[in-house]
Order: C-alpha cells, then sequence, then structure tokens
C-alpha cells in the first residue's frame, strides 16, 4: 500500500505547493508537515494532532481528508487517555483545594482571633473595676471610685477598639500582598515561544480558553508529562490544568493562537510576536523563584 505520506505529498506537487505555502495555508508547522509526508509520527505533539494535521493537510490539497484516514488506519496512532498523570503521582486531585481551603482557614483563624479580643479585653475590664470597687470600699470614698471606674471603662474601650483595627489592617495587609505571576516574554520566532515566570505560587492553575465565537485545540504538559484532558477548548468550554509544588517546566501547543486566552495564576500571558502569520504556536514557560 502506498503510504499516507507519499499521497499527500504527490497531491502537494500536483497542486503546485511548497512546504512553505501549505504552512501558511493550513498554519500548521513546517517542520510537522515534513513529518507527516515523512511519516514520522513521533515528533508531533500528540496522537490527536497527527489525525488532525493529516486531515487539515488532505483537505487543503484537495483529497477526503475522513477517508484518507479511515484507509490508512492502521498506520496512524489512535487517540487515546494516558494513564501518565495518575502513575506519575505528580498531581492530586485536592491540590488546588488545598490551597483554596488554606486560605480560608488563615482568613477564618484572623476572623476567629478578632472576635474573641473584645470578649477577653471585657472580662479583663470587669476584673478590673472589681478591684477598683474594693480599693474604694477599703477608703471610703464613693467619688473616686466612680471617677476611676469611669476611666478603667474608657481606658479599656480604647485599647479594645486599637487591637480590633489593628487586626483588621494587619488582615487587608495581608490580602494585598498577595501577587500575581509575573509571565515575561523572552523569545518568540517561527511558532515557538519561550516565557520567563516567576512570583509564582504553587500549587496554582493554567486557565485556557478561547474569545468569544472562537475555538482552538490544545496540549499541555507539565515536568515533560503530557496532562488530560487535551483537545478542543472554547469560551464556553474551557480548559484548566493544575501546576503542583513541583511544577519547574510548562509547555502548551495551541492549534489557533489569536482565539485563545492563556491565563497563569490570574495572570493574561502575552501573545508571541507572529502569532498572526503563524497560528500553530508552541509556548514554553520556565517558572523561576517560585514562592
Amino acid at each position: 500500500m502506498v503510504q499516507i505520506g507519499e499521497i499527500l505529498k504527490n497531491a502537494r506537487l500536483s497542486k503546485g505547493y511548497t512546504l512553505d505555502d501549505l504552512q501558511q495555508m493550513t498554519k500548521i508547522q513546517k517542520r510537522y508537515l515534513i513529518a507527516i509526508e515523512e511519516g514520522d509520527y513521533e515528533i508531533m505533539p500528540g496522537n490527536f494532532y497527527v489525525r488532525a494535521f493529516i486531515k487539515q493537510y488532505a483537505d487543503t490539497v484537495g483529497l477526503d481528508g475522513d477517508r484518507l484516514l479511515g484507509d490508512h488506519a492502521s498506520v496512524i496512532p489512535e487517540i487515546h487517555g494516558s494513564s501518565q498523570v495518575e502513575d506519575s503521582g505528580s498531581f492530586s486531585p485536592s491540590r488546588s483545594e488545598t490551597k483554596r481551603a488554606s486560605k480560608k482557614t488563615n482568613f477564618n483563624y484572623g476572623g476567629s482571633v478578632q472576635s474573641q479580643l473584645p470578649t477577653f479585653l471585657l472580662a479583663v475590664a470587669v476584673v478590673a473595676i472589681v478591684l477598683v470597687v474594693w480599693k474604694a470600699t477599703l477608703n471610703d470614698d464613693n467619688d473616686q471610685v466612680q471617677i476611676e471606674v469611669a476611666s478603667n471603662i474608657s481606658q479599656t474601650t480604647v485599647v479594645s477598639q486599637e487591637t480590633v483595627s489593628s487586626g483588621t489592617e494587619q488582615t487587608e495587609s495581608a490580602v494585598v500582598a498577595e501577587q500575581t505571576a509575573q509571565v515575561t516574554l523572552v523569545s518568540s520566532a517561527d511558532g515557538y515561544a519561550e516565557y520567563d515566570v516567576t512570583s509564582l505560587s504553587l500549587p496554582s492553575e493554567l486557565k485556557i480558553s478561547a474569545v468569544a465565537g472562537g475555538s482552538s485545540w490544545i496540549s499541555v504538559s507539565v515536568n515533560g508529562i503530557v496532562q488530560e484532558p487535551s483537545g478542543t477548548i472554547s469560551s464556553a468550554n474551557p480548559l484548566t490544568v493544575a501546576l503542583p509544588l513541583n511544577t519547574s517546566e510548562i509547555e502548551v501547543i495551541v492549534g489557533v493562537m489569536p482565539a485563545t486566552i492563556i491565563e497563569l495564576d490570574g495572570a493574561v500571558v502575552a501573545m508571541p510576536a507572529d502569532y498572526q502569520e503563524i497560528q500553530t504556536q508552541t509556548l514554553s514557560f520556565t517558572v523561576k523563584g517560585v514562592e
């Protein structure tokens, strides 16, 4: 049987298209087009993209992509789930929940202390009043008792208000101190972009969605391990990937970059310089200075 790569290459040549022409028409990187023609599927980002790229290639050069895939199903990698994530132990379903629970616990703890302070100070004030009354009784000076009681109550109230106010200010300062990750575009060329990530608080999340009315296909790797699920996303169907404590490298392969929005720990990632000319992009993130 004639190899699928030869069929596609002959169809491309019959149309008079060069690989550069086909890259512009399909928005698939040239190195992937060459891999398809040579049958070298190992360098492809995943089985999903092998089938998607072959179909797009075939349709562009005038062939029936679905039929071509069906006729050569035995030599094309099947799309299947990956157990790497479960086996790797890098992820735990509760990591993001743990982070949220931790923040919630800290907040409630601060609130509990603040709510208990006035009661404690009131108890101290009552003890102080009893002591003053007892002393006044010994001195048989009722007028002095009233003055000292009023003074102690006033001072205790002021101290209580100042303490509660101080606790509130500390809580507000802690909230303001939370920083969003800083994502800096280092280089961008030929459909490949590199970013440096600083001030990232792990564990965290990577969120990928599409602009209104748009869609794209996505593949994400964390520390070299492909994450599931991957596939098509839209504005109504975003993809969220949990980033564990040991995250150092993140790679995102995007099918339609202009339609895609990427957020890392709440920070929106800037588009590569050539995202309009080459819409299929590979974005590599290096995590530095983890908090």
